[in-house]
């Protein structure tokens, strides 16, 4: 698990799921995302960051990983987003 600060100094919690599979989870008031015409998510924006892109890069403990999809996480504690990344290096 790694944390990292969004641009306000919100921790961001960076976690290896699996070999193919990393969550990203933190505190925003809100979020927003895109999707393809076949309803696939293709970018999820925390609020104060990161900005998450299917075809971007996200780095976890210095090894760079392309995202290939990303999953919404439903999360029951108020005000917190978390997706799940399916990543190959």
């Amino acid at each position: 698990m790694e944390i990292v600060k969004n641009r306000y100094g919100v921790e961001r919690v960076i976690e290896k799921i699996d070999s193919t599979r990393i969550r990203v989870m933190g505190e925003s008031l809100f979020s927003r995302g895109s999707q393809d015409d076949d309803g696939n998510q293709t970018m999820f924006d925390f609020e104060g960051g990161p900005c998450l892109n299917v075809g971007g890069t996200i780095n976890y403990y210095g090894s760079e990983f392309k995202i290939v999809s990303i999953k919404p996480e439903e999360v029951k504690q108020e005000n917190i987003a978390s997706v799940i990344l399916e990543v190959k290096i």
